[in-house]
């Protein structure tokens, strides 16, 4: 009689067992809504590391007070959150903004790769197949240049003096501006780019960019016209990528994510009705010594009120002098821009400034975004070197299963996955016949790259054997 009750013990606990995985997977999934990287130069090698997410703030079980950071240098490290306490921050209703801050030291010259991922993005994302969103990584980079700061110009990434508002009504432009600002001066460039998963791959199952979506290659205003009427909340994901110019050379690359979400029961924004001043599609150039005065007027009828903030890294450039002069009257609003050019900036990037109108509805509050950029006469140049071109990156080993090969078809190399006991494990190559084409051992790290590219197209075995005893075969196609 003992060993029926002991089967049912057993049953018992193989359920809460299941149950429990359940509930761990279920806090885990649905999470982040995206996020950015931006590094700060120390001083000889080192660098200070600022990660921004924004995720959920339902899910109380997958919040993180830290997160793992690969440095691509080979070194991986958990971070603090230190914003708020180190609790993090509601920037909107249900959304969390988390800053993670480190600092890494690298040895060695080269381009290096940040890299964070995580589980999991929201679940039914419109623009990704469905099912698979609220099962598919964030994945954010930058990479940062590496080099003898004596020698070669020292880098640091754009900031960001905005936060992505996701909401809005359907049926409407939708128009974001986080409002970027480079530090040293680089001129920067805005691109779409379909967002990342594991391993840096696409999202599986992205459905590339809806029609009528664009961003400004200049000011980075990310807009999508005539947005589609729906009777239901929908959301999407997008992402763009920052790129630093110096002198003509890349020097910086960063990868924004971020989330879009459609509520048809969301107030209607207002317009930007007036845009006035000497520009030319949103943009100015300063030759020499000027004042400019660009007035921008905004008007919503069924808001409680408006008004209009500004922001800009020009509050922090010497060489420039703002003035504002601002009213708001009801559902209309106005901002007076005198901007002083003293001469002598020689950055050769274009300075980006950003009109954020605030609609007012009771507790509500609804964001829209206007941006224009400002260029001046540079005839400097950089007292230091410009690094070598920054996509040479150094390379980072994908994350691979045990005793796994990716990818499953290949035309030059595949990554492999030793497990955990790495130096005690063999491994050999055979073709379809049987053939060994190919032996390793003896490996320094538990993932390694493998260069396949003698081996003629075709499916191979790769066998793993520890002591001389088989414990798995794995199988991968040459194209």
């Amino acid at each position: 009689m003992i060993i029926p009750f002991v089967i049912k013990r057993l049953q018992f606990v193989r359920i809460l067992i299941i149950i429990l995985t359940i509930i761990v997977f279920s806090a885990k999934a649905d999470h982040y809504y995206g996020g950015y990287i931006t590094y700060k130069h120390i001083g000889g090698y080192k660098y200070k590391v600022t990660l921004i997410t924004y995720a959920d703030n339902d899910k109380v079980n997958s919040d993180r007070d830290s997160v793992e950071v690969i440095w691509g240098d080979g070194a991986k490290e958990f971070i603090q959150r230190v914003n708020n306490f180190g609790n993090g921050e509601t920037v909107f209703p249900g959304i969390k903004k988390n800053i993670y801050q480190g600092t890494h030291n690298y040895s060695v010259f080269g381009n290096y790769q940040i890299v964070f991922v995580d589980e999991d993005r929201p679940k039914n994302v419109k623009n990704i197949e469905y099912g698979k969103s609220n099962h598919t990584m964030l994945y954010i980079d930058a990479i940062i240049p590496i080099e003898d700061s004596l020698i070669y110009c020292k880098n640091n990434s754009p900031l960001f003096l905005t936060e992505p508002y996701m909401k809005r009504l359907s049926g409407e432009d939708f128009v974001l501006s986080l409002t970027h600002y480079d530090p040293d001066g680089d001129s920067l460039v805005f691109k779409l780019k379909v967002p990342q998963a594991k391993n840096a791959y696409p999202v599986p199952g992205y459905d590339s960019f809806p029609d009528d979506v664009s961003i400004d290659s200049k000011t980075g205003l990310f807009k999508w016209e005539n947005t589609p009427s729906m009777n239901r909340i929908e959301k999407y994901v997008f992402a763009y990528e920052i790129e630093e110019y110096r002198e003509g050379q890349l020097i910086g690359v960063s990868i924004v994510d971020f989330f879009v979400r459609f509520d048809p029961s969301m107030s209607s924004k207002g317009d930007f009705t007036e845009v006035s001043g000497p520009l030319e599609d949103s943009h100015y150039h300063f030759d020499e010594s000027e004042v400019i005065n660009l007035m921008i007027e905004y008007e919503n009828p069924h808001a409680d009120s408006v008004f209009i903030d500004v922001f800009t890294g020009l509050h922090y450039n010497p060489h420039f002098r703002l003035t504002e002069s601002i009213s708001s009257n009801g559902n209309k609003a106005s901002n007076n821009l005198e901007i002083s050019y003293l001469g002598e900036d020689n950055s050769e990037g274009n300075h980006i400034v950003t009109y954020r109108a605030v609609n007012i509805f009771g507790s509500d509050t609804l964001f829209d975004f206007y941006s224009i950029s400002l260029s001046t006469a540079s005839d400097s140049s950089w007292s230091c070197n410009i690094p070598r071109d920054i996509r040479d990156v150094i390379e980072i080993a994908p994350m691979v299963a045990n005793f796994t090969i990716s990818p499953n078809l290949f035309m030059e190399s595949v990554w492999v996955n030793l497990g955990n006991d790495y130096k005690n494990i063999k491994l050999e190559i055979f073709d379809m016949r049987g053939r060994i084409v190919g032996k390793f051992e003896n490996s320094e790290n538990q993932t390694f790259k493998l260069n396949l590219n003698n081996l003629r197209s075709g499916m191979y075995f790769f066998n793993f054997f520890r002591d001389e005893e088989l414990i798995i075969v794995s199988k991968t196609v040459k194209k």
